[in-house]
C-alpha cells in the first residue's frame, strides 16, 4: 500500500451518542488524495465500540481503516501516544470522538497550503461551540485575535490552535519523551512540531467542540494545576532556549496566578503554597493584596 498523504487519528472514550457524527465528518470529506482513519477506542465500556464497527462499513473507497479497539483501558494519554504513534501519513489530523469537522473542503485546503509552503510545520483554523445544541459563533478564539502566521515563540506565550482544527506534518520526535507524564498531550506536541516550521491561522469556522462534554470540562480548578504540571515539563524541554523557556515561564505564572486566586487557601497555607513561591515578587504582592488585603 503507497504511505497515504494524510492521517486522520481519533481517539474515543465512552462516547457513543456522539462518535458516528464525528467519523462522518471525516467521511464527507472532498479529497484528492489517499487518505488513513486512525480510531483508538480506549475500552469503552458503553456502546462506543458497536457504533464504530457500523459507521465505518460506510467509509469512502480510498479512506483505509485501521481501528484498535483495545481489551484493557489504556488511559487518555497513552491511548493518544499509541494513536499519533500510528500514524503513517505525511501529515496528521488529530481530535476526540466528541467534536466534529463541519466543512467538505477543510482537509483539502490545509493539507494543500502546506504542500505548498514547505516552511510551515501547522495549519489551524477558527471553529465553533455547541452548548445546550446550539452552535455559538463568537469563541475565545475570537478574542485572542490571533495572528495569520505565527512562531514557536507565540505558541510558548498562548496556546492558540484548537486540537481539531490543527493539519500539521508527521516529524521525526513529534511526542516529546516525558509525553506520558503530562495530563494534556496537544500542547506539547504541537510545541514539538512547531520546532520544525511557521504556524498558519486561517480564520474559518469549519469545526465544532462541544463544550461541557468529557471530564476535562469538570475539572474546575484543576484545570490550572493540569496546565501549570505540562508547562513545567515544557520548560525543561525548552531549558536551553531563552526565548522560548521565557514565554513558557511567563504563561506558566499566569496560570498559577488564575489557580491561587480561586484556591481557598489559609493565610499561612497561601504564603507557604510551592506555586506561589514560584511567582515574581511583583506578582506576589499584587496576588496577595487582591487575595487578603482589601483597600
Amino acid at each position: 500500500m503507497n504511505r497515504p498523504l494524510l492521517s486522520v487519528c481519533l481517539i474515543t472514550y465512552r462516547q457513543e451518542d456522539f462518535i458516528q457524527k464525528a467519523i462522518k465528518g471525516i467521511f464527507e470529506q472532498e479529497i484528492n488524495f489517499p487518505i488513513e482513519l486512525i480510531i483508538s477506542n480506549d475500552c469503552s465500556p458503553d456502546k462506543t465500540h458497536e457504533k464504530i464497527e457500523e459507521i465505518i462499513k460506510e467509509a469512502p473507497e480510498y479512506f483505509t481503516i485501521r481501528y484498535f479497539n483495545h481489551r484493557e483501558n489504556l488511559g487518555m494519554m497513552k491511548n493518544f501516544s499509541f494513536a499519533i504513534q500510528e500514524c503513517s501519513g505525511k501529515y496528521i489530523a488529530y481530535f476526540e470522538g466528541d467534536d466534529y469537522w463541519d466543512y467538505s473542503k477543510k482537509l483539502q485546503t490545509q493539507v494543500d497550503f502546506l504542500e505548498q509552503n514547505h516552511d510551515f510545520a501547522i495549519c489551524c483554523h477558527n471553529l465553533k461551540f455547541l452548548e445546550n445544541n446550539e452552535i455559538v459563533e463568537k469563541v475565545y478564539i475570537d478574542k485572542a485575535e490571533v495572528k495569520e502566521v505565527s512562531s514557536i515563540e507565540d505558541l510558548a506565550k498562548y496556546n492558540f490552535i484548537p486540537t481539531l482544527t490543527a493539519v500539521f506534518r508527521n516529524v521525526d520526535q513529534k511526542l516529546p519523551e516525558w509525553i506520558l507524564d503530562s495530563p494534556i498531550g496537544d500542547l506539547p506536541m504541537f510545541m514539538m512540531i512547531a520546532k520544525h516550521g511557521k504556524i498558519k491561522f486561517m480564520n474559518e469556522k469549519w469545526a465544532v467542540y462541544r463544550s461541557n462534554i468529557g471530564e476535562w470540562s469538570k475539572m474546575g480548578n484543576r484545570k490550572n494545576l493540569a496546565m501549570i504540571q505540562q508547562y513545567h515539563l515544557l520548560i525543561k524541554e525548552f531549558s536551553e532556549d531563552a526565548n522560548v523557556r521565557n514565554h513558557l515561564e511567563q504563561t506558566k505564572n499566569r496560570y498559577i496566578k488564575e489557580y491561587l486566586k480561586k484556591e481557598e487557601l489559609s493565610f499561612i497555607g497561601f504564603l507557604k503554597n510551592s506555586y506561589f513561591k514560584e511567582l515574581p515578587l511583583k506578582d506576589k504582592t499584587k496576588i496577595f493584596v487582591r487575595k487578603y488585603i482589601h483597600l
